[in-house]
């Protein structure tokens, strides 16, 4: 069998990613509110734009403001993070980092820099917090500046040139600037050499940035500096952390007046950065306005990653003989109250996974076929259609699964859609396409940019070929705006499209029964009222319909009789209506939405 062909698994790796709840997980990543420190409510996340944004309400909003502040606007911006453990501060931080290096115009002018502050106490040597600090931070920004091949060339001289002014070596600086020197050798050099220079590090620092800003006006430097708390047992490390930090901050308003490509971001638990500020009054007066307090997630937030699981579990397995049983136990599964999102993720996916064991283990995900490799060939049609207006031009849609081999690997690669453009019968062009059946996960990007690495994708065919581009898609029910970001960067073309599930009653690989029926779930085109047959009516069932309807929900009997009573003098509206009249806690709200967005209730009169 090719060794991508048939058995495309991601359910089982997805939901294991997420089971640690630790760390960023795009997959699941979801918006979280934002609002004023002091303003009404509990349990939000707080902050200030430090641009004078009033519109801001929420953590992607806020973020985005941030680095417009400073890339765009060139101004300095320093934020503390905090937050309880288990909260999502490291995931905020990889989150910016993500939005910093998904964007070509802020890409290809920074440097960006993600770190964990307590790695700085695995250095080796006798030298203070201070220099490692200084060291490791110029050391990687080096590094950036002379080997990162998306900089203007012009950068990477001007880092060369300021390397040898105080280099003694020429041998030292040749090895500095090796096209083939990893980050870690090339910190440790330059660490060996600057430790011991006695210069004073945050002079060139800034001097590094000022001279690489005459070079390339747009250039930015940002710093993700994380787990301030790591330090909380070394008290020595924390007052030099607090002069370092003090130094700078001064130096950006004093010296350059806030006018400086400067972004920091500092992260640790709510204590040590509460800790930090308050121990130098100096420091607390400089960034009294720059905190982001991260909540510990609301029920609103955990029933949105509920979803985000929920929907890729139907929309891989949905179709298969024991899908209702899994399916069932899955909407049934008691959630215990989260004090923050590690342990939500913990519990709930942790649960969704023991399901999956048993149920799918074995099982291929529901391929999505047949109405995708006509939308690749109408996008083939739509994109060469310059060429195909000549006779010497065709088109050859291929209509099963293609497998190709990889002209690198020699692997073999099964794509969903496969076409080719002709010229006298001569290849001149290939489009390939991988369709899944849910929302996209960023591994189905990462295996499909191998494939085509492999296969020799060339969307920018040169002068001389003469020749129209390669084309690539991905087809879906949909794909967050950060996926699609990511799709465009390697020149990948999203195609949003319902899902197709092949088989209704699909067996289980143990089984060996099976059926030819095939559906299609389309979006409805009809009015919003209009709902599936299938779903439980609110309006019209019965007392023995709405407790098996609202099983899973904890709405008490007692609760549904009420229901019962009311919607005769006034019959539901729609799910805020019954949520305001029977005065159900967001828990159950939340519940009930997903119960109304997988069609299981309606609100038909």
């Amino acid at each position: 069998m090719p060794e991508n062909a048939g058995k495309k698994r991601y359910i089982r790796k997805f939901l294991q990613q997420i089971k640690p709840g630790d760390g960023y997980v795009e997959n699941i990543w979801v918006e979280r509110d934002v609002r004023l420190p002091g303003k009404e409510g509990e349990g939000y996340t707080t902050a200030e734009s430090l641009s004078g944004n009033s519109s801001i309400s929420n953590i992607t909003e806020l973020l985005r403001d941030d680095l417009k502040h400073t890339f765009d606007d060139r101004f300095f911006t320093f934020r503390f993070v905090a937050a309880l453990v288990g909260s999502g501060k490291t995931s905020l931080l990889t989150y910016l980092h993500e939005l910093t290096t998904t964007q070509s115009n802020y890409e290809k002018h920074s440097v960006v820099i993600q770190f964990p502050l307590d790695d700085l106490l695995l250095f080796g040597g006798s030298h203070s917090f201070s220099i490692k600090f200084y060291c490791y931070i110029l050391g990687d920004t080096f590094w950036q500046l002379i080997h990162n091949q998306k900089l203007l060339p012009e950068v990477k001289k001007v880092a060369q040139d300021i390397l040898q002014e105080y280099l003694d070596e020429q041998q030292l600086l040749d090895q500095l600037i090796r096209a083939d020197l990893k980050p870690n050798p090339f910190r440790k050099k330059f660490s060996n050499f600057f430790a011991t220079s006695g210069i004073n590090f945050a002079e060139l620092f800034f001097d590094v940035i000022s001279e690489v800003k005459k070079l390339d006006s747009r250039f930015t430097f940002v710093y993700l500096i994380d787990q301030l708390d790591g330090l909380e047992k070394f008290p020595q490390e924390i007052e030099e952390t607090r002069v370092i930090f003090r130094a700078l901050l001064k130096q950006t308003t004093q010296k350059f007046k806030a006018s400086i490509p400067l972004l920091i971001y500092l992260v640790g638990t709510s204590d040590n950065v509460r800790s930090l500020i308050k121990g130098d009054p100096v420091l607390n007066s400089l960034v009294k306005e720059s905190a982001i307090n991260l909540s510990s997630g609301s029920n609103k937030e955990f029933m949105m990653i509920k979803q985000e699981i929920d929907d890729r579990i139907k929309g891989a397995y949905k179709g298969y003989k024991n899908f209702n049983n899994a399916w069932e136990e899955i909407q049934n599964i008691s959630l215990k109250p989260a004090q923050n999102f590690r342990e939500f993720c913990q519990d709930y996916s942790g649960k969704v996974l023991e399901i999956h064991e048993r149920y799918f283990s074995e099982a291929e995900e529901q391929k999505f076929e047949g109405d995708a490799r006509e939308l690749v060939k109408a996008e083939c049609q739509k994109r060469w259609e310059k060429y195909l207006k000549q006779k010497a031009y065709t088109l050859l849609a291929v209509e099963t699964t293609k497998v190709i081999p990889g002209k690198k690997t020699g692997k073999n690669h099964a794509l969903d859609c496969y076409v080719e453009l002709l010229h006298n019968n001569r290849r001149i062009a290939r489009a390939f396409g991988e369709a899944k059946n849910y929302k996209l996960i960023v591994e189905h990007l990462d295996d499909f940019s191998l494939w085509l690495d492999d296969l020799e994708f060339n969307p920018y065919p040169s002068a001389s070929e003469n020749a129209p581009p390669d084309l690539a898609f991905m087809i879906a029910p949909s794909c967050s705006e950060r996926l699609k970001r990511k799709l465009e960067l390697q020149n990948i073309e999203f195609i949003q499209a319902d899902k197709v599930i092949d088989k209704i009653s699909t067996p289980l690989p143990s089984s060996t029964t099976s059926t030819l029926d095939k559906i299609i779930e389309t979006k409805s085109t009809s009015s919003p009222d209009s709902t599936s047959s299938t779903a439980v009516n609110i309006n019209t069932a019965n007392e023995t319909e709405l407790i098996t309807a609202f099983k899973g929900t904890g709405v008490k009997k007692k609760t549904i009789q009420k229901l019962l009573n009311n919607r005769k003098s006034h019959p539901y509206k729609d799910l805020n209506h019954l949520v305001s009249d029977l005065k159900f806690s967001d828990n159950v709200k939340a519940k009930l939405q997903i119960k109304l967005d997988n069609e299981e209730i309606s609100f038909s009169d």
